[in-house]
Parts: structure tokens; C-alpha cells; sequence
């Protein structure tokens, strides 16, 4: 029997629709497009599942809060896997396991009527579970070595989401400041701590703490505290009720929603992009340039993996296991070693 007011078409519909303003600017044009369909996909799926499970009785606001589980969980290990350069072939069977395990988790908690911060909690860590036993899964069969896992496992797009909103959002309220205490002559000026106070912003200031809130509703509660508490105490307020409002997204303009996604995102710091080809001329010239006794003697204790990956390199050889970010510090390294002696 469908559940009364989810319709998980229309709710998948619109969770994908919020992926692609909210992707890093790093992911390829390839990429995000796996990742909203992804995104879609699971969604839809859990939905369906719901709404036709005889078994339970679910109102919407449950089984949108599990979908969303998904959703949101799906946007980040998908992320943490393309930059982990995981092959293309290997991601959706790490996503589904990771899925199945939220699908499942979240069901049971919200039968038992778990607290939702529990819950985030509990979810949250079976993620983290599911995502490093899919990686010793490959490993084990030889498809990932123990750098790639280290490498996947290095990754956490919902912590550096958090800490780059938390930059962004302390150098803009300083922006704030800097304004008013220069309209106000240097003075500190106060905004008042009551009711009224949302009815003085601008529509525009109240739409970015709307859109703000959306961010706020893709993390884990502790991360939304450290965030909110970066704001003054009437804009806190606000954004608390946002983030606690069920159909926040429903009632905004979702071309406002897309515009603010964007603002926020472009006022991120930029993802640091590696070049493996350079990298590796790099590395080349460092070889080429400098005794191979020394370099021997850096190494020496290194494990095999990484002498064949310099030996590789200095021979000219450009084909490599090791990923991209590994090779970078194992560069920026052996460059230290040798600038030292």
C-alpha cells in the first residue's frame, strides 16, 4: 500500500536536482553526471521499496527521511571514490553496498522510533563500516593495494564540506562586521535579540540563510552545531528553525536554491587538482639530476611499492600503480630528503 504523501518519484526528482550546484568544482563533467544519477537512482529505489513494503507502516515523513539517508550518503562516498581514482567499474558496487546498509539501518531505527541524532549517528557510523569493508573486499581480491585503500579511506567530502562552509562563513560574518562597524562609524553595532529581528533582514540575507540551512541538513548534527555557533545568536536561530523545517526545500524557488548553492560553493576554497603527469616529470628530474647512492639510501627502507614506482619513473615508465596523491608526497618527499643532505 503506497504511503500516504510520499511520492518517491517526486522526491527522488528533487534530491538529484540539489546534486549538481552542490558538487565540488574538481569533479569532471563525466563524473557529476554519475553522481546525480546515482544519486537518482537509489533514491528512487529505496522509495519504491518503502512505499510497496507491506510488512511496516511508515508515515512520508519517515520514509523521506530514509531516502534522504541514502541520498546524501550515495552524493558523498560517490565523491570520495572518483577521487580516490577507484576504477569506473568497481563504484557501483561499493555504492550499493553502502545504500543497502543505510536502507536497512535507517528502516530499523525508525521502527523502533530511534531519536534522529541517534540515528544520524548510528547511520553514520554502519557508512563508514560498509565503505572500509567494500575497499578490503577489492584488496582481497587483488583489484586494490594497501596505498589505495589508505588512499580511499584518506577521503571525507562531508568533513571537508564542513570545514570549508565553516571558512567560507567565518571570513563572510568578518566581512559582515567590517561593514557595519563602518557604517556605523567604527562603532560595534548589536542586532536585536528578539522576534523582530528576522522581519528587519533583506529578503536576500534571508534566502542565504535558507539556502544555507539545505547545506546545514547534509551533515551530521555535531558538524551543524560547530557551524551554526560560527553565526551570530539571531542568525543561529534562524538558521536552526530553517534546518529543522521538513519541506524547507519545497518552499523555496528552486532556481534560488541552485543560485545560492553556487554562491556558497564559489565562495569555497578551491579543491587542490594533482597532475600525474607532472608529477612524474617531476619526480624524473629529481632522479635524473641527483646521486643515485643518496637516493638509494633514502629509500632503502621504503616498501616495495614505492622503490618500483621510482624505479618506474626514472626508467621513463609512465604507467604506475600507485594513485596520484601518494605519488605527490612520495615526490615532495624524497625532494626534502635530498635538499637536506
Amino acid at each position: 500500500m503506497p504511503i500516504e504523501g510520499f511520492d518517491y518519484k517526486e522526491f527522488a526528482k528533487n534530491i538529484s536536482a540539489e546534486v549538481g550546484p552542490a558538487l565540488p568544482p574538481d569533479i569532471a563533467d563525466p563524473d557529476r553526471q554519475y553522481i546525480i544519477n546515482i544519486v537518482h537512482n537509489f533514491c528512487y529505489m529505496a522509495g519504491e521499496a518503502l512505499a510497496n513494503d507491506t510488512t511496516i507502516t511508515l508515515n512520508a515523513h519517515q520514509a523521506s527521511i530514509i531516502t534522504q539517508f541514502i541520498g546524501e550518503w550515495s552524493f558523498h562516498k560517490a565523491i570520495d571514490i572518483i577521487r580516490s581514482n577507484i576504477d569506473p567499474q568497481f563504484r557501483d558496487g561499493i555504492l550499493q553496498k553502502i545504500a543497502f546498509t543505510i536502507f536497512e539501518i535507517a528502516k530499523t531505527a525508525t521502527i523502533k522510533n530511534m531519536p534522529q541524532p541517534d540515528m544520524i549517528a548510528v547511520v553514520e557510523f554502519q557508512v563508514k563500516k560498509a565503505y572500509t569493508e567494500a575497499l578490503e573486499e577489492l584488496k582481497n581480491r587483488g583489484i586494490l593495494n594497501d596505498e589505495q585503500v589508505a588512499e580511499a579511506l584518506s577521503h571525507s567530502n562531508i568533513d571537508e564540506m564542513a570545514q570549508q562552509a565553516a571558512q567560507a562563513e567565518a571570513q563572510q560574518q568578518a566581512q559582515q562586521q567590517q561593514q557595519q562597524q563602518q557604517a556605523s562609524g567604527g562603532g560595534q553595532s548589536a542586532a536585536p535579540a528578539d522576534n523582530s529581528y528576522a522581519n528587519q533582514l533583506s529578503d536576500v540575507k534571508i534566502l542565504k540563510l535558507a539556502t544555507f540551512a539545505i547545506v546545514l541538513r547534509h551533515l551530521p548534527p555535531d558538524k551543524q552545531q560547530g557551524l551554526i555557533e560560527r553565526f551570530d545568536e539571531n542568525d543561529a536561530a534562524i538558521l536552526r528553525d530553517y534546518a529543522a523545517m521538513e519541506d524547507l526545500e519545497t518552499k523555496l524557488d528552486p532556481n534560488v536554491i541552485a543560485k545560492g548553492l553556487k554562491e556558497i560553493k564559489n565562495s569555497l576554497p578551491k579543491s587542490k587538482k594533482i597532475n600525474p603527469a607532472k608529477i612524474n616529470q617531476k619526480l624524473y628530474n629529481i632522479v635524473k639530476n641527483s646521486d643515485i647512492s643518496k637516493i638509494s639510501n633514502i629509500i632503502g627502507r621504503e616498501r616495495k611499492a614505492i622503490k618500483d614506482y621510482i624505479a618506474n619513473v626514472s626508467s621513463g615508465n609512465k604507467n604506475s600503480p600507485i594513485t596520484p596523491r601518494i605519488a605527490d608526497i612520495i615526490c615532495n618527499h624524497l625532494e626534502e630528503k635530498l635538499t637536506r643532505r
